[in-house]
This record gives structure tokens, sequence and C-alpha cells, in this order.
């Protein structure tokens, strides 16, 4: 089957025929709501263009494949998704299925629209694939436009939800932030040399304060990082930039640790050395933090941390290895939970706030990338991620969690 087609029965009898009466436009709809039909029958993607044929509240645009309903889904970022099952080329579920995968579009409501025969098989391989609900043709005109209404006010009510969660952190943040600040202020004032001196035991409390005043302000700022990239209100500032660069200046910044752990650090600039890409330095120059200091934590003594590089034509990829003691595949695809820390990093109490892997995840992805992990107990640990020369095509932020192979996590 090529695909599928929508019939809407009518009669046309002399003067007499069957109208099909519409629910009117809800009016809380306060801009124009974005729907994509991807279906490869024309007279398909025609009714739906008639049923929401209101410029000032709808816009509807079609794609004729799979693959071009994924090009604008991912320019568009739609409100609502109508999507047939049998198509040539891609299937609905092929595109359902890189839909979900991509943070770009995963949170776009999709409604699978199909003249496919109606079972229970396909019906929850879609619903469980992502999709927010299931139609089958021939169609009633005014139950599509009732759940395409239904999906775009879903959307806009999770945005605001998350809206209200984002100004809401925002809040608690700054108010823990004030008094963590003035007391570091109280601990400088105790150890600066103007005071009285200070016992051999006070000035171990002192650095004991200090070191947990400085983990707490680390982890509000990295709790205000994930709650902004979560909700796409983290700003990219994307200029040229040289990765190979970013990455030798995170490796600097770590020599001195590694020195003093007896941890060889090593950059393999491979073909990448100069080559520019559409990227925010500041964020990028935190995932490589982020993923150094993290492998240095379970390197043992003589042991090395390598950054490798290699470009293509469409993109630049990085990876991090170190020769630790590696991840064990249970422990993998719980990496990326929030405040999460595998058994390895219990029994080497590395120091974390189990979400600074959270954050590379989201950053690269907010750059159009990808991030992956490959490890073998025993063998160390190697986390690639992969982005491309263009940069993000996001307007801001970056995406809800992700996809594209294996996630890794804080360990």
């Amino acid at each position: 089957m090529a695909g599928d087609r929508v019939t809407v029965s009518h009669t046309d009898r002399g003067a007499s025929s069957t109208a099909v009466v519409l629910p009117e436009t809800p009016a809380s709809a306060s801009r124009v709501a974005t729907i994509l039909v991807v279906d490869d029958h024309p007279n398909n993607r025609l009714l739906i263009r008639h049923l929401f044929d209101d410029p000032a509240a709808y816009r509807v645009l079609e794609a004729a494949d799979g693959a071009e309903g994924l090009t604008l889904a991912t320019q568009e970022r739609p409100d609502c998704l109508l999507l047939d099952l049998a198509m040539p080329g891609l299937s609905g579920f092929e595109v359902l299925e890189r839909l979900q995968a991509d943070p770009r579009t995963r949170a776009i409501p999709v409604i699978v629209l199909t003249a496919t025969a109606a079972s229970l098989e396909n019906m929850e391989r879609s619903l469980v694939g992502g999709a927010v609900d299931y139609l089958t043709k021939p169609i009633s005109p005014a139950q599509v436009v009732v759940r395409v209404r239904g999906a775009i006010e879903r959307r806009r009510l999770l945005a605001e939800v998350e809206d209200l969660r984002v100004a809401f952190t925002s809040m608690l943040i700054h108010d823990l932030r004030g008094p963590m600040t003035a007391i570091r202020g109280y601990l400088d004032l105790l150890g600066s040399p103007r005071g009285e001196p200070l016992t051999e035991r006070q000035r171990r409390f002192v650095a004991r304060m200090d070191d947990g005043v400085e983990r707490m302000l680390r982890l509000i700022g990295e709790i205000l990082d994930v709650s902004k990239l979560e909700a796409h209100k983290l700003v990219l500032a994307l200029g040229p930039v040289d990765l190979s660069a970013v990455a030798a200046s995170a490796l600097e910044q770590f020599t001195p640790a590694a020195e003093q752990k007896g941890i060889r650090l090593a950059l393999d600039h491979g073909n990448a050395e100069g080559v520019v890409l559409q990227a925010d330095p500041h964020r990028l120059d935190q995932v490589f933090m982020n993923l150094v200091g993290n492998a240095l934590k379970f390197t043992p003594t003589g042991g090395t941390v390598t950054v490798a590089l290699m470009a293509d034509a469409d993109a630049v990829e990085a990876a991090v290895v170190d020769t630790g003691p590696g991840i064990p595949p249970d422990e993998i695809p719980l990496l990326f939970e929030r405040f999460s820390q595998g058994n390895a990093a219990k029994a080497v109490r590395a120091a974390g706030t189990g979400l600074g892997l959270l954050i590379c995840r989201h950053l690269v992805e907010a750059h159009g990338g990808r991030i992956r992990v490959e490890s073998e107990p025993g063998h160390g640990a190697r986390f690639m991620f992969r982005l491309p020369r263009t940069g993000s095509s996001r307007d801001n932020g970056a995406a809800p969690s992700g996809a594209g192979g294996t996630d890794p996590g804080p360990r």
C-alpha cells in the first residue's frame, strides 16, 4: 500500500447535502498555531488544510513523505503533527521514532492518522512510540479538529507549567545563593591576616566550611543551568569556535590536578585542528571541563586521560577517553538521571553534584549535537559528542532529555 487515502462520505441529491459542522476555534488561542501534515496523498493534505483554513488561528504545512516531514518538523517545530503510517520511503513508524530520538522534535504532539487496518498492535506501537493520539480513516472531520485542538492546547499548558517551574527554581536559587555568598564573605574575613590568628584546628574547620560553601554554590549554579536547559531558556551565544583550542584550554586548566595525581593528559587534534564551527565557546568549555574533570576522578595514578578530535565535512567529534575502571552495563542507562552516581563514584568517593554530565548532554543537544558513551568494565570509558559545523538551528536553549545512542550521565 503506497499510502493512506482520506474519504469523507457525503450525499448530493438535488439541493440536499450533508454538512459537517465543526467546533468553533477556542477563544484561548492567542497566537497562530502551526500544524504539519505528513502524508503522501495530496488530497489528504488538502482536506486538513481545508479543516484549518483560518489564517488568524492556524498555519498548515505539508510534507509529501517522511524525509520532508522530518526536515520541516526540525525547522518549524509545529504545535501539532498529523502523521500517515503507510508512506513510500520512511514509514510513519520510522518518522515517529526519529522525531522522538531528536531532542529538538520530541515535544511535538503527534497524531497518527491512518487508513491502515485498525489493530491493537499498530495503535500500541504508535502510542508507545510517542504519538499522543491515533485515528483511522475514513475520518470524522469534526473529530480531527477536536483532537488537533486538544493536542495544541495540551502542549500550550505543558509549556506554561514548565515556565512556572523554571520561574520557581530561579527564585529559589536566588534565595539560596544570597545567604551562601554572605557565609563565604564571613569565612574570608575569618581567614584574613587582619583578624586574630587562628589555631591550626580553627583553620582546618574554616577550610572545611569553605569547601562546603563552594560545593553548595556549584550545586546551586548547576541546578539553575539544568532548569534553564530543560525549559529551553538558556540562550547560546553562537560564534566561530575552534574546538581544538577549547579542548586544549580545558586540559591546560586541569594540568596541576593531573600532575598532583600522577595522571597524563593528552590531546590528539586529529584532522580537526583549526576547523571552525558555529558554537558557544563558553558552553563548550563547560562541556570539556565536566567531561575531563569527570575522567580525572576515575583514572588511577599512572593512568591517562585523552581528548581526541576528528572532523568531517558536516561535523566535528570529540572523545574524552580515560583508563579508569569503566562503567558497568547496568549503570549506563541510569547515568543521566538527576543526582545519580554509579557505584564507581561512590567507591572512589568522588565529590560531585550528579549533574555535570547531565548538563553536558543538554548543552551538546542545544548545539544540535549528540553525546554517547562506550565503556567496558576494567577498560575505561569513552565519552563522545558530535557537533554540526553550522551550529544549532534552535532559537535558544537546549532541548528535553536526549537520545541517539547511549546517553551517559554523571558517574
